[in-house]
């Protein structure tokens, strides 16, 4: 007697598709979507084959890995809470000789702990603005890097905002304000 092997002596060979690429990317495509549906299909069987405890043991791993899922998009949000702008609103005063700019809190929160950085290298501090209340800075309020007040006379170029919860980048609203300051009058 002899046993004789069912095993191919070399592997088949896969016949070439022809065609136009998009018709060989669908039919690949299709196989890969078959191929994981049907792997799906017998991992769904054995699951079911399974005795109890191993479910059990399944369905709390899985609500382990749903609750920490849930519990990492709820504490990091990522950039929709921190707006990077606080809802803030810049007027500059419109006498050139006296210089100040109010900066008006349009959202729904306090702001606390403010510092506000003018031209990069004095800056104020606030305690609070409430919603819908504004801070006036003045040149006076303005403090350097070595303490000194600010000039009389300067002239806001940059401002940025800074708060326990959020920071604002003024700058382009202030030179808005600018132009508008600076146009000529019709």
């Amino acid at each position: 007697m002899r046993a004789v092997s069912a095993a191919r002596a070399a592997p088949l060979e896969k016949p070439k598709t022809e065609g136009p690429l998009g018709k060989r990317v669908a039919a690949e495509t299709s196989n890969v979507v078959l191929n994981a549906f049907s792997i799906l299909k017998e991992q769904l069987a054995d699951f079911r084959a399974s005795d109890r405890f191993f479910k059990y043991k399944a369905g709390i791993v899985a609500g382990w890995l749903v609750l920490s899922v849930a519990s990492l998009g709820i504490a990091c949000p990522g950039s929709s809470l921190d707006t990077g702008d606080m809802d803030a609103r810049l007027v500059l005063s419109d006498k050139l000789d006296r210089p100040s700019v109010t900066i008006w809190n349009e959202s729904k929160d306090v702001w606390r702990d403010v510092i506000i950085t003018v031209n990069n290298e004095y800056k104020a501090v606030v305690a609070e603005v409430q919603p819908g209340n504004f801070v006036t800075i003045t040149p006076k309020q303005l403090l350097g890097k070595s303490g000194g007040a600010a000039p009389a006379d300067l002239r806001f170029q940059a401002l940025t905002m800074k708060s326990a919860d959020d920071n604002a980048d003024l700058t382009p609203s202030l030179q808005e304000e600018w132009k508008r300051l600076l146009a000529p009058k019709k």
